[in-house]
């Protein structure tokens, strides 16, 4: 999480980068366990398998939201990546996501709203890095 007079940069807090790493590794290493000898069928499919770990946690890796002095808003979530300007978004806040997990919403001017899922925290735990992050957008918000 980094912030200039110009713009902000969030992405996911260290713990949960490290268990990007560690995740995926216990994954292969418990479920999959060694690859079958080749001309097994089952070859195919555990290599499926890794990959898609591993694409999975690549995508969650590059996960986050900056916003830019030009007045853009680029969020890239687990499944997209979009691009909103300072008029688009109407404010924001902290709302509750995917079940028991919190996050900084963005509340957009077409009434919908859209989560930033680099600051996806579980329960209430880390709320106080999750009010820093969202100082930071609102700080970004008020340059208008």
């Amino acid at each position: 999480m980094t912030s200039t007079d110009a713009g902000f940069s969030l992405r996911m807090p260290t713990w949960a980068r490290v268990w990007l790493v560690v995740f995926p590794l216990l994954v292969v290493a418990l479920l999959v366990g060694p690859l079958p000898l080749r001309g097994d069928p089952g070859v195919p499919l555990q290599v499926l398998f890794v990959v898609a770990v591993t694409a999975l946690s690549a995508r969650m890796w590059v996960m986050g939201a900056e916003g830019r002095a030009d007045g853009r808003l680029v969020v890239r979530n687990q499944l997209s990546t979009r691009t909103y300007t300072r008029e688009e978004v109407a404010g924001a806040g902290i709302g509750r996501e995917r079940g028991c997990c919190r996050a900084v919403v963005l509340e957009l001017a077409d009434g919908s709203s859209r989560s930033l899922d680099a600051t996806l925290r579980p329960l209430h735990l880390f709320d106080e890095g999750l009010q820093r992050e969202l100082a930071l957008v609102q700080r970004w918000l008020d340059t208008r």
